[in-house]
């Protein structure tokens, strides 16, 4: 039973990297030009979203999103989200409409093709490896959130091997919505590690099938201090891993 699919979930990994690989080759131009100048990273933006929109559609998973009114439409807030699929970069694309900033591991800048949207500096890569450059990244985020922008953080810093469970939290996001005194929104990728897990070719689950998101009520951090920033951490964890513990058991 267990190796059953499995002809069909490397084909849908197939074709799912072949789509990619070609579709945003056909689109690299525009990009190149809208990320080449700040004053058009917001045109830039809205050609992601639609590209991740047209990207989910072929890759066969339509995004379903559960309470969105829970978005806030003004102000900046960080959104702190699970990272358990290669697939929740473009699925945050498709939720969110408004303008934000993602934040990812400096490794992203290596990435061929996909590199160019941390580049460009339209979003921020993180050098855990480097205090310096790890500062200079936390002034820029600090810099975005004064000009009203979302932040997008996964806090885990990257998928894990065990995906549907949580890795380990970093402090990072909530230390920045501690210090500005913003909200934090925790969001929920509930089956996207169904969709694309992270794995090799021949292991793994993949296959078409909605992605689904939660958007939990906002978590407001007025009046916290450095002191809470643990407890923060603990809460904001408890909230996203309370759907996936529901469907899959998943403890924190």
């Amino acid at each position: 039973m267990k190796y059953m699919f499995l002809p069909l979930r490397v084909i849908y990994k197939i074709y799912y990297l072949v789509y990619f690989v070609l579709s945003f080759l056909i689109c690299y131009p525009i990009f190149h030009f809208l990320l080449a100048s700040p004053s058009r990273f917001p045109k830039a933006f809205v050609m992601m979203r639609w590209y991740a929109l047209v990207w989910q559609f072929f890759a066969f998973s339509p995004v379903r999103v559960s309470a969105a009114s829970n978005i806030p439409r003004s102000g900046s807030f960080v959104i702190c989200a699970n990272h358990s699929s290669y697939m929740d970069i473009p699925v945050m694309y498709c939720v969110f409409k408004r303008y934000f900033v993602s934040v990812g591991k400096k490794e992203i800048e290596k990435w061929p093709l996909f590199h160019i949207f941390y580049t460009s500096e339209m979003n921020i890569a993180v050098d855990r490896d480097s205090p310096s450059a790890s500062f200079d990244a936390f002034k820029r985020m600090l810099t975005e959130i004064d000009l009203g922008n979302p932040l997008a953080i996964f806090p885990e810093g990257t998928i894990p091997k065990h995906a549907p469970e949580l890795g380990e939290f970093k402090p990072g996001a909530f230390s920045i919505a501690i210090r500005k005194q913003i909200p934090i929104l925790p969001v929920t990728f509930v089956t996207n590690w169904e969709r694309l897990q992270r794995s090799g070719l021949w292991e793994g689950k993949a296959g078409p099938g909605f992605s689904e998101v939660i958007i939990h009520e906002i978590v407001d951090t007025s009046g916290l201090t450095k002191k809470d920033a643990d407890e923060l951490q603990v809460k904001i964890r408890e909230i996203i891993n309370r759907p996936l513990n529901e469907r899959f058991g998943c403890e924190v």
